[in-house]
């Protein structure tokens, strides 16, 4: 195959994407996890039989799952869903946050994170030793970057103390875990016909006053 070609990797994350005629055609590669697409099938499949001859491959048919991210399509609707419940159930049971109450916002505004909320004395920081806290944060950001933009913000206060959290600061990320299991059912939705620029809005609210450890 004869192309421009283009290469983006990021330690074991590789894409590759060529223009053919027009026609891109991408590959995504994740260890011995691979994704093809393309618009063009002449070139995808031609893609599959170069690589089949190379390299011992399973074609496991259209995307259902990768790197747990759920693919569901509604191709009456031409719309894709992408999603990470089973993937968040299994967050929720190992910090053992699946009896908790639900909670309807990602981080409510009672909660105040500051620096001085950092543990103090020689009880606290031992109790806190043992909370996997940076591993919850560390969890719940791989959800935010692949599926769940909705815990953005939340999810960038409590990334601020993982080198040093308390109490109060593990309570905020088992509140972010509380809201995550009422909200297993949200994902990302791309609809072929609605694809302009213009169908995105974003909000912003710049609540300098609301940082207690850089605020004027």
């Amino acid at each position: 195959m004869v192309g421009q070609g283009y290469t983006c990797c990021h330690y074991d994350n590789c894409v590759y994407f060529q223009q053919f005629n027009g026609s891109f055609i991408y590959l995504l590669l994740y260890v011995d996890n691979m994704l093809i697409a393309s618009k063009d099938k002449t070139i995808f499949d031609k893609l599959k039989a170069q690589l089949s001859n190379e390299f011992e491959m399973e074609d496991l048919g259209a995307a259902r799952k990768i790197l747990g991210m759920e693919i569901h399509r509604d191709r009456k609707a031409g719309k894709l869903y992408l999603s990470q419940k089973k993937y968040l159930e299994k967050v929720l049971e190992r910090f053992n946050m699946t009896d908790y109450k639900l909670v309807s916002t990602p981080l409510a505004a009672h909660f105040k994170l500051s620096f001085d909320s950092w543990p103090t004395s020689k009880e606290e920081i031992d109790k806190m030793s043992l909370v996997l806290y940076a591993s919850a944060v560390g969890s719940l950001m791989y959800a935010m970057v692949c599926t769940r933009p909705d815990l953005s913000y939340a999810v960038s206060v409590v990334s601020r103390f993982m080198h040093n959290s308390g109490k109060y600061h593990w309570n905020a990320v088992k509140w972010i875990l509380r809201y995550v299991k009422g909200s297993f059912d949200k994902c990302l939705v791309f609809d072929k016909f609605k694809s302009t620029s213009s169908d995105i809005v974003g909000f912003v609210d710049s609540d300098y006053g609301g940082d207690l450890d850089r605020r004027c």
